[in-house]
């Protein structure tokens, strides 16, 4: 394995982070998620330089890209914050599912709105009651033919309360059990008669928002199924992998920045006549933090990889998520403790790492599922 990034991809790192210093800076950020602010300049920018289009081929549309540059935007787009990485994972994930699996209408519908940023796409899994066993899902959708009539309530959809957005929304359309069979995905529009999306306050994270979504009684057109009916779960694991990489990719960057924070903070900050980050307590627990980050950076970057060989990487997918997840809790927890009081103040920038980090661990994947997956995969059943 070639540890070193090619001229192309250390380019593309170098515009990524340039593009984070113009447009999304850590402190604007803040500001941002305070004001609950979704800044069109930020979908915008990410489009203009291809981002969205990047994964796919030239012949599709795109430019060819693989796992491992999207884990390099991913990361510099975290060192932001979490939740501007997710502006782009969030759209970029339900695309390629969209455009692998649906009809050539729906695939242009990809390739005309939502590679140029004029569109955005949401992800309606969760339930009230099915968070981690995604495949117990409730809401019902009625076959009539020429539409679905659909029923039910979603939990925790990110960006689903945003304008120009469509929620691809899985569904029951077939019997309960086999459980995981019988689902399917629906392209809904949130503006259809029946919907109401109502925003979820939470601790942060509030770029893309978070929400419930209702259902009652809501036509959803038949050509608005992607995939084959009642084989929505395989469907939704056709891109796992990828999003594990990508997502940890957003966690490495904002961890790494967390820890370079506290850093120019150790080195500013004086007491007992000497900078702080020279007292051998704090220099260990960042040098043991950095060892993490790199660590992480390495397990993600090893898991995109085996993508990119089109080699499956279940296990390392889940590793590299379990460890970047964990890790950018860790890296806000020290930097709270390295800045003090600076950290515990609002205004600190710190302070906002400290909120976001917090569901690192819960969402798109809890740790404890992470690490049913690793365990299966060491002939361990864990349920």
């Amino acid at each position: 394995m070639d540890f070193g990034l090619t001229d192309e991809q250390e380019m593309l790192r170098a515009t990524a982070r340039q593009f984070v210093a113009d447009v999304c800076p850590p402190e604007r950020a803040k500001e941002w998620d305070e004001q609950s602010h979704v800044p069109p300049e930020l979908f915008k920018g990410m489009a203009d330089m291809g981002w969205f289009s990047l994964p796919f081929s030239e012949e599709e549309g795109g430019d060819g890209g693989g796992p491992l540059e999207l884990i390099l935007i991913a990361e510099e787009l975290g060192r932001a914050s979490f939740d501007v990485a997710m502006c782009y994972i969030g759209v970029l994930i339900p695309g390629i599912t969209v455009f692998r699996w649906g009809s050539e209408e729906q695939r242009a519908f990809i390739r005309d709105r939502v590679m140029t940023g004029r569109h955005r796409l949401a992800v309606g899994l969760s339930e009230p009651d099915t968070g981690s066993d995604a495949a117990a899902l409730r809401t019902q959708a009625v076959d009539r033919g020429d539409h679905f009539l659909v029923n039910g309530q979603k939990a925790w959809c990110t960006g689903g309360g945003l304008p120009d957005t469509t929620i691809a929304t899985y569904v029951r359309t077939g019997p309960r059990e086999p459980k995981h069979g019988g689902i399917s995905l629906l392209l809904v529009d949130p503006d259809s008669e029946g919907v109401e999306v109502r925003r979820t306050p939470t601790l942060a994270r509030h770029i893309l928002g978070t929400n419930e979504v209702f259902l009652k009684d809501v036509v959803v057109p038949r050509k608005n199924l992607v995939g084959p009916k009642d084989e929505g779960w395989k469907v939704m694991l056709s891109n796992i992998e990828l999003e594990k990489v990508i997502i940890t990719g957003g966690y490495l960057g904002a961890a790494q920045a967390t820890l370079d924070e506290m850093l120019e903070y150790s080195r500013n900050r004086h007491a007992f006549g000497r900078p702080i980050g020279s007292f051998q307590s704090l220099a260990h627990a960042m040098a043991d933090l950095q060892t993490e980050i790199d660590s992480a950076r390495l397990l993600a970057y090893r898991a995109a990889w085996l993508l990119a060989q089109g080699k499956p990487c279940t296990r390392e997918g889940s590793m590299a998520k379990l460890k970047g997840s964990e890790t950018y809790v860790a890296a806000a927890r020290l930097g709270m403790q390295v800045c003090a009081g600076h950290g515990f103040s609002t205004e600190s920038v710190m302070s906002f790492r400290y909120r976001e980090s917090i569901v690192a661990t819960i969402s798109g994947g809890t740790s404890q599922i992470q690490r049913n997956g690793i365990a299966r995969s060491m002939g361990l059943r864990t349920y």
